[in-house]
């Protein structure tokens, strides 16, 4: 009998907890906005060092490390309506990196899947092109 009482009532609860769940991303049902990368920027602010903003301007993309750490310029090409492709043209650092000429001149394949009035959520092949990294960035 008490176990009956047990199950029935975490059913019951388990239907409620469901039903009170935040939904962090209210536009995830919608058609991404692909437009809004052609002129804005997008930020991450994880509190610590780790800050991390996008400028996108006239098919150009600036991706900012830190506190102007590492800048690094692409020139951007649209490969489909929320599909597009970046080419690094410049890296500016304040580390010493010889190995920064390395990375000029190459291209990333970048999607938007889901964008809001406030947010954009984009991936990219990363970790040799053996993954896929998901940013999600704030609107300025």
């Amino acid at each position: 009998m008490i176990f009956k009482a047990f199950v029935t009532f975490s059913i019951l609860f388990s239907f409620h907890l469901q039903s009170q769940r935040r939904n962090f991303f209210p536009d995830s049902d919608t058609p991404p906005n692909c437009n809004i990368i052609k002129k804005g920027t997008f930020f991450r602010d994880d509190k610590t060092d780790s800050r991390f903003k996008v400028k996108f301007h006239n098919n150009k993309m600036i991706e900012v490390y830190g506190n102007n750490t590492v800048i690094i310029e692409s020139n951007l090409k649209m490969l489909s309506k929320c599909k597009f492709e970046g080419e690094i043209k410049k890296i500016k650092t304040k580390f010493l990196m010889t190995d920064s000429l390395f990375y000029v001149g190459k291209t990333t394949t970048y999607e938007i899947v889901e964008t809001g009035k406030n947010y954009i959520v984009y991936e990219y092949p990363c970790v040799a092109d053996l993954n896929n990294c998901t940013e999600i960035l704030e609107k300025k």
